[in-house]
């Protein structure tokens, strides 16, 4: 029970009020979003939700959305200042509000996102879990296989239908509950689905693929998913000093939350895992960082079960799509748009030159081959020879800094950390039973144009166990430094301090970086505590331990 004083009371909005109730199973979406439209015409501060359960049915759409497939929600917060959405706590002082987003248990189909929340300036989400109904993936044991077909025994309470696609799929050891080796099966999926069948205690699956089979053994755990869409199950979009405390996803379609051209984040207690027999969390990442900037700090956050990455940071490369005269570029970003500003800096790179300039102005000028223009004037004259690979980075797309603290990655599909942006710290994080390098540091050139280039990254007393058992972008093992595409000293001071290697293939490969320092770390059973490539990389001292 919260203790609300006279003054809280008149700041808060109860959910119930509205008809929003728990534990009932019918569609609380309708009742919630008029409780906080409610609290945004009427300057209430706080929505307060009950433990419970929250079945999510009904939507809104946003006909003006860039995607379609992104434009049905089932909360919907936009141009909302200073509110609160506020749960429960258990007995141990866990989210006991669950939001549950229903569906109907469709292949690779579009749900609406659970909470979408854009423009909003001190939001702050309190003691609240998400999940999806059915679970967006299940889980079993492998009880036999033959040279093209796998049966697989799921797990009671996981979801169990007759033509489940089979998307991400991953083997576990269920004896040590961690994952092993690469994905069965990637965001293409098996190309067949599971059947029912008889036997065991009825709960039997059946694929029949040949190229699954031989990659599994009787007797390991499976997970799988419905799909793997580039979709997101919580959205904050343009949002200025957001706070998420004490939150909870258990089971996710897409990318489990995203944070795109956020302005500040400060996060506590985010948890991503999931809970009774599943295996696994979400088929795509569990925090995307996309665009922003500000400072971002992050403590006590728990990945648990996702496919690809746990945090992934990164921007969008600028192109040179047209020199218009010593002032203006006609510059190319891919993927999706955001906004630019004027006033913020703009980095050109060409090969190992550097030039720093501004944005006097800008507009946006339409899209084409899978991105969108920029008309930019500049500051001060661009006088770099450009060639095919000059880019550029405007520091509005890029952390000011990011720090995560006292954090667990673990038995992911991917990455723990993807690092593109500068002012990096990361310190007392323990990443285990992770499928490529703990923590990825670098560009990404070919095909995606994903960057920055980081500069100024310190990793201090953390732990890696069981990494990067798979290659990824020319790395493998505890930490990788490579922008991959690129040919240059685009990765720049660096330390990694005090961490700790054991059951890696390699401890630190090192390619494309500048001013790197390896300061008194341990190794156990590790094949190889250091690969440098001398010929990307200098400036690498290493300072063992007395």
């Amino acid at each position: 029970m919260l203790n609300l004083t006279e003054q809280d009371l008149e700041n808060c909005v109860f959910a119930r009020d509205f008809g929003a109730v728990p534990d009932v199973p019918f569609d609380q979406a309708e009742a919630l979003r008029q409780a906080i439209t409610f609290a945004a015409t009427h300057c209430k501060s706080r929505v307060l939700l009950e433990r419970g359960k929250y079945y999510l049915y009904s939507f809104v759409t946003d006909e003006d959305a860039e995607r379609q497939d992104w434009a049905r929600r089932h909360l919907w917060l936009h141009d909302i200042h200073g509110l609160t959405l506020e749960g429960a706590v258990d007995e141990e002082g866990n989210p006991a509000s669950l939001l549950v987003g229903c569906h109907k248990g469709e292949n690779e189909a579009y749900l609406p996102a659970i909470l979408w929340a854009e423009r909003c300036e001190d939001l702050q989400l309190r003691n609240l879990k998400f999940s999806r109904e059915p679970a967006y993936s299940s889980a079993g044991i492998i009880v036999d296989k033959g040279d093209d077909f796998l049966i697989v025994e799921v797990f009671e309470s996981n979801p169990y239908i007759d033509g489940m696609a089979c998307f991400c799929a991953n083997r576990f050891d269920l004896q040590a509950g961690a994952l092993v080796g690469e994905s069965v099966t990637y965001g293409q999926g098996a190309g067949v689905n599971w059947r029912c069948i008889e036997g065991g205690e009825g709960r039997r699956l059946r694929l029949d693929s040949a190229e699954v089979a031989e990659k599994v053994t009787v007797g390991e755990g499976l997970s799988w998913h419905f799909g793997a869409n580039t979709e997101f199950q919580l959205q904050f979009k343009e949002c200025s000093r957001l706070w998420l405390n004490n939150l909870h996803t258990v089971s996710s379609n897409g990318f489990a939350m995203q944070t795109e051209s956020c302005n500040g984040v400060k996060a506590n207690r985010v948890r991503f895992q999931p809970e009774g027999q599943l295996l696994f969390t979400a088929p795509r990442d569990a925090w995307k960082i996309y665009k922003c900037e500000g400072d971002f700090e992050i403590e006590h956050m728990y990945v648990e079960g996702v496919r690809m990455d746990g945090q992934n940071m990164h921007s969008t490369f600028l192109l040179v799509d047209k020199v218009i005269d010593r002032y203006h570029l006609r510059l190319w970003a891919k993927w999706s748009y955001a906004p630019l500003r004027t006033g913020s800096r703009l980095t050109f790179y060409n090969g190992d030159d550097q030039m720093e300039n501004g944005i006097r102005s800008w507009q946006p000028d339409g899209s084409g081959n899978g991105g969108y223009y920029y008309l930019i004037e500049c500051e001060q004259p661009v006088d770099l020879p450009l060639n095919l690979n000059a880019h550029a980075v405007p520091s509005c797309w890029e952390l000011n800094a990011y720090t995560i603290k006292h954090s667990v990655f673990r038995n992911i599909a991917g990455s723990g950390h993807i690092v593109k942006h500068s002012h990096v710290t990361i310190e007392d994080v323990s990443y285990q039973n992770l499928m490529n390098v703990g923590i990825l540091i670098g560009a990404e050139w070919t095909d995606f144009y994903e960057g920055g280039h980081p500069n100024g990254v310190t990793i201090r007393r953390c732990s890696f166990d069981n990494c990067g058992f798979t290659p990824r972008c020319g790395v493998t093992g505890g930490i990788g430094i490579r922008s991959e595409g690129l040919e240059g000293f685009y990765n720049k001071n660096i330390v990694i301090e005090e961490c700790t290697f054991r059951h890696v293939p390699i401890g630190v490969d090192v390619h494309h970086a500048e001013g790197v320092r390896l300061v008194c770390n341990r190794f156990h059973n590790v094949g190889q505590p250091f690969r440098i490539d001398p010929s990307t990389s200098r400036m690498i001292i290493i300072e063992e331990r007395k």
